[in-house]
């Protein structure tokens, strides 16, 4: 089960950027992260989608919205 990423107009500066995790917005810099893959948006006829990072291991505020939604039966 994969888990949908935020939508790239929720994101804060510092997350679009690639600065901050996407989870839980967490500096990246200076620490180990890996891409969480594409997180998808628009603005009008502007594509905002942006390459979205993590934190390496895997956030732990991932895995918990993961395991919550297990739990829920949410495929999401």
């Amino acid at each position: 089960m994969k888990k949908r990423l935020p939508p790239a107009t929720a994101l804060t500066r510092a997350q679009y950027s690639g600065w901050a995790c996407c989870w839980c917005g967490t500096s990246l810099l200076g620490r180990d992260a890996r891409s969480a893959g594409r997180a998808e948006g628009s603005a009008g006829a502007h594509d905002l989608s942006v390459e979205v990072y993590e934190c390496e291991p895997r956030c732990p505020k991932r895995r918990r919205r993961t395991q919550a939604a297990r739990k829920t039966g949410d495929s999401t």
